[in-house]
């Protein structure tokens, strides 16, 4: 038998040779660690399964060597962090069924302490949102990046893609937790994505390198986002959608829980609405996130209507001409990063709009106004 400060990482290899978590189980026997030393007939009674299954999880368990596979993950850049480890997010702990572990790619430790010293904000929404919805998701995560945030997200289509890209157009960082293994991205387009977000961020799941997506591992998935962080914002929302989940575990959980508010009628409307009807704050912007949110961790950052500064030189350039990102680029000689993050900060603050063609228009305020 290893010994019982490995046991989080054996209990994933022992979910991946059955292909099912072991949450229940966990609970039947009092406890991870005790599950971990079952004999074979408790082993049997927790995780409901016959002979030939806990003869095969006995065997795993007996050819496990945590050192060995500790230096297996090493190899393919995989980091693992125990639910022991002084490094696993407190947040995550105190959850129902928090995992056993987290396997993570990317600037695991560093990023996993800077959600521990700042506010972290989860975004989450529709696979298929409207262009204005997305917008708005990759608008909000640079605002809030900007203000010193970890966006959290599921690196899935739509609203998660959205607001990982927020994120990192501003600089910030970014957390992608998955349904599958960190190994095995999904969906396969956002590979590009993945690994943008592993230079300053991280890529983390609960689930044995090699483990495939499966229909009930996402639901899985989004105890965790909800449970690492401080706010859930829902940004566009059908009445039956993933996100509605991830946001249900952050109420149970007592976790802020916001949502935009959309057209009534609108199927993209129906989940934000409800979520709002139920007691939801409302989300319309950053300020939203940050009022509702206390800690002492988020930043000031500069009117983007000053006179100096990324935001003030933008704005002034958009006053007398409106143009493109890559026609602000070439005439103020600013990193294009720079720019999207001035661009989302105006336009969050509704100083700049977006024309059809990616044009910037800037927005005439009467005094007053």
């Amino acid at each position: 038998m290893m010994p019982g400060a490995d046991w989080p990482l054996g209990l994933a290899c022992m979910a991946h040779a059955l292909s099912r978590d072991l949450q229940r189980a966990s609970r039947a026997a009092g406890g991870p660690a005790a599950l971990w030393g079952g004999t074979s007939a408790q082993l049997a009674h927790w995780l409901r399964v016959d002979g030939d299954a806990v003869a095969r999880v006995t065997a795993s368990r007996a050819a496990f060597h945590a050192g060995s596979a500790r230096e297996a993950l090493a190899a393919a850049g995989v980091t693992h962090v125990g639910m022991h480890s002084q490094v696993y997010p407190a947040r995550l702990s105190s959850i129902f069924d928090p995992p056993f572990g987290l396997f993570g790619m990317g600037c695991v430790i560093p990023t996993l302490a800077c959600m521990e010293e700042g506010p972290t904000v989860a975004i989450v929404g529709s696979r298929r949102p409207s262009a204005a919805g997305r917008r708005f998701a990759h608008d909000l995560a640079a605002g809030l990046a900007e203000r010193g945030a970890v966006i959290v997200s599921g690196l899935a289509r739509g609203i998660d893609g959205a607001a990982h890209e927020g994120a990192l157009d501003a600089g910030g960082v970014t957390v992608a937790v998955l349904g599958s293994s960190v190994d095995h991205i999904h969906p396969r387009r956002h590979l590009t994505l993945a690994q943008r977000i592993c230079e300053t961020g991280a890529v983390l799941s609960e689930y044995w390198p090699g483990t495939s997506p499966a229909a009930w591992r996402f639901p899985a998935r989004n105890r965790i986002v909800a449970g690492l962080a401080d706010a859930v914002v829902v940004v566009e929302a059908a009445g039956r959608s993933g996100a509605l989940i991830t946001a249900d575990f952050a109420m149970e959980h007592g976790t802020t829980v916001l949502a935009v508010p959309g057209w009534p009628g609108a199927e993209m409307s129906a989940g934000c609405n409800s979520l709002i009807r139920a007691g939801a704050g409302l989300c319309e912007g950053v300020d939203d996130v940050v009022n509702e949110v206390a800690h002492v961790g988020w930043r000031d950052v500069q009117s983007p209507l000053g006179s100096d500064g990324a935001g003030g030189a933008v704005l002034a350039l958009i006053a007398r001409e409106p143009c493109g990102v890559d026609r602000i680029v070439t005439l103020t000689d600013m990193p294009p990063e720079a720019v999207a993050a001035a661009l989302a900060a105006l336009e969050i603050s509704g100083r700049v709009v977006r024309e059809p063609g990616g044009v910037f228009r800037a927005v005439v305020r009467r005094q007053g106004g």
